[in-house]
């Protein structure tokens, strides 16, 4: 298992299946692109240099494989800039006003979340992207992080995928957390993906799997949900890329 270091940014947009750890979390990944060995899906953890700040971001450039990796790894690289900023919805803020310089070839959903030791809160947001499945230690159900609307939301364009509105806002929650608590964050990679009759994987076969293993090793939960995607598709993951995380509190 690799180890993330203060002061440490460790993701990419290139295919992926490993464990990692920071102080606040561990995780286990798997990302692959559609086509080639890098693509339009981000990965992204970092520590900050007080080691109080773990951020995890998972994220989907418009289009996929490797045509479209020009524009995620400046999605990713724009990430990297803000490290230390401590409220997601400014990263995102900051990451919109990159992406537009690039029009919407580089439009992009993301969702990020930053777990903070010391309060041992969760603080998440999203731009047009699914949200984060949140699953305490004692229970067996796979619930979305959801974000509340704000009461004058009808006056802004709220939580929009990235490289769309110069004033996009971004709204940011936050929940407790405990020891054990589990996070699973996706790409649409997952929920599209057909079968031979075009029948899509969808978010309710993707909920079975996860509380079939809610308590399983992360690297096995995560292998689970690789298992029954390949065998809805008959073993093909190539409609599109496909990224996911799962998440544990330490």
């Amino acid at each position: 298992m690799y180890r993330i270091q203060c002061a440490e940014i460790w993701g990419g947009i290139r295919d992926l299946e490993q464990d990692v750890c920071s102080s606040g979390v561990r995780a286990s990944l798997y990302s692959s692109a559609c086509e080639g060995c890098k693509g339009g899906d981000i990965y992204y953890l970092s520590v900050c240099e007080s080691d109080k700040l773990t951020r995890i971001a998972v994220a989907d450039v418009l289009g996929h494989g490797e045509a479209v990796s020009e524009y995620s790894q400046f999605i990713y690289d724009a990430l990297k800039l803000y490290m230390n900023e401590p409220v997601d919805a400014k990263v995102l803020t900051e990451v919109n006003r990159h992406a537009l310089s690039r029009g919407l070839k580089a439009m992009t959903t993301a969702a990020i979340v930053s777990f903070y030791r010391s309060t041992s809160h969760l603080c998440f947001t999203y731009a047009g992207h699914y949200p984060v499945l949140v699953k305490r230690k004692r229970d067996h159900n796979w619930l979305d992080a959801m974000v509340k609307e704000p009461d004058d939301a009808d006056r802004f364009d709220t939580n929009l995928p990235l490289a769309v509105k110069s004033n996009a806002v971004f709204v940011q929650e936050n929940m407790p957390l405990a020891k054990g608590d589990r996070l699973f964050l996706y790409t649409d990679g997952i929920i599209e993906a057909p079968d031979h009759s075009d029948d899509l994987f969808g978010i309710d076969r993707l909920r079975d799997v996860l509380e079939d293993q809610a308590n399983a090793p992360l690297h096995e939960l995560r292998d689970s949900v690789l298992d029954s995607l390949i065998k809805h598709t008959g073993g093909d993951l190539r409609h599109d890329d496909v990224t996911f995380l799962a998440v544990e509190i330490l």
